[in-house]
């Protein structure tokens, strides 16, 4: 049964992922063909018609799956006409999804931590709903933006800080709960009996036992605290960094004529700094960590973003503040 698990969980990443590269692919194809200088009539015959700065560092998920589902959603029912409907409320519903899912993740039942997944997914697409409506409501077309420091945003960042937090307590709960094995090495011994009492003795050096013992708490909780403040950190560069790029290539400006600032925008070196970005962002982090979930890999996934989490972090950091200083450089001529 754990092979047959285990093999659909191949085949389900397998092909996940390679729907989400044929979708990048299509992306830049479209993006390389058409730019990002477009009317709305041209828009209504892409398959992606929104090409901002933010759905291309979204996460594969949001932009992929969530996005286009929850723009048809809202448009063939017209949910951001109901009265009452407000994207405060979507994400106080989406808040309140996730402290459901982290109830979940806790369990020590697989199958309700696969509805803690669900749960979680469902929170996930009503978090790009919320940004949906609102657009609506105020009638933005063909953007996918922020609206930097308004009060909607407040709101939806807290949610969507707690709902992380809440994920990150909720797995450092159950591997307490349930503590991850490993295994260790020790030299083998037997008692002997001699002389009417028991005396150890070890055979010659280089013969060991393995045996599995729990990993100990203080390490759970420390590796557990890591991934946290990991998640916070990708979190904040994160949109510090979309902040930047928003504000150099799509925000107008007198001194950069608005061609420049497409053509930056439509860089090999742009694209790549941002698709970095939205393979390392917290969200997408965080559903790597529901995967993990999904498949009973929590730990292994633990352990992976401890040794590797940092490392991969800073390289994408590094990376973006020289790109965005040459950018900066090239537009404004500082």
């Amino acid at each position: 049964m754990a092979g047959c698990e285990e093999s659909c969980g191949f085949y389900f990443v397998f092909a996940l992922v390679t729907f989400f590269v044929w979708m990048d692919l299509s992306f830049f194809d479209e993006l390389a063909e058409h730019g990002s200088l477009y009317n709305s009539s041209m828009a209504e015959n892409m398959m992606f018609p929104v090409k901002s700065s933010k759905i291309r560092m979204q996460d594969h998920a949001d932009h992929y799956v969530f996005f286009p589902c929850m723009k048809i959603l809202n448009e063939k029912t017209g949910l951001y006409t109901v009265p009452g409907i407000t994207p405060n409320l979507i994400s106080g519903t989406h808040l309140f999804l996730a402290i459901m899912a982290a109830k979940c993740f806790i369990s020590g039942s697989l199958c309700i931590r696969r509805v803690g997944v669900l749960l979680y997914q469902i929170r996930s697409s009503l978090d790009i709903l919320d940004g949906v409506v609102f657009r609506a409501q105020q009638n933005i077309t063909g953007k996918f933006l922020s609206v930097w420091g308004s009060m909607g945003y407040l709101i939806d960042a807290f949610a969507d800080l707690c709902g992380g937090l809440l994920i990150g307590v909720a797995c450092t709960i159950f591997l307490n709960r349930y503590p991850p094995w490993k295994r260790v090495r020790t030299k083998r011994h037997v008692d002997e009996l001699e002389s009417g009492r028991n005396k150890a003795v070890c055979f010659p050096a280089g013969e060991e036992e393995e045996r599995y013992v729990h990993v100990s708490r203080r390490s759970v909780n420390i590796k557990m605290l890591l991934c946290i403040v990991q998640i916070v950190a990708r979190s904040g560069f994160w949109d510090h960094y979309l902040h930047s790029y928003v504000d150099l290539l799509e925000v107008p400006n007198p001194d950069i004529p608005r061609e420049l600032q497409a053509e930056v925008l439509n860089y090999r070196s742009t694209w790549v700094v941002m698709w970095l970005w939205k393979v390392s962002s917290a969200d997408a982090f965080l559903v790597f960590t529901t995967l993990a979930i999904l498949f009973d890999k929590l730990w292994v996934w633990v352990q992976m973003l401890n040794y590797f989490g940092p490392l991969e972090l800073l390289f994408v950091i590094v990376f973006s503040q020289l790109h965005l200083m040459e950018v900066r450089a090239y537009l404004l001529g500082t």
